[in-house]
């Protein structure tokens, strides 16, 4: 309603930050190799017919490939 406070969400206290990750995740032809500007970060890649979501976490880029 108008004049009323927002809600936190009582799930995560993160999700703002996760939803901010997940906001702007680009789409790439190329495997990423620097590391992005947050801790965690994704990345989609597509070549022809090869497509994997790209995750960084602990330091390194992993894929799974998708369908």
């Amino acid at each position: 309603m108008p004049g009323q406070p927002p809600t936190q969400n009582p799930l995560d206290p993160q999700l703002g930050l996760i939803l901010q990750l997940l906001k702007d995740i680009p789409i790439i032809d190329t495997a990423p190799t620097d590391p992005p500007k947050f801790p965690i970060g994704f990345a989609f890649y597509q070549n022809g017919a090869t497509k994997r979501l790209y995750c960084f976490f602990n330091g390194a880029w992993s894929y799974v490939n998708l369908t």
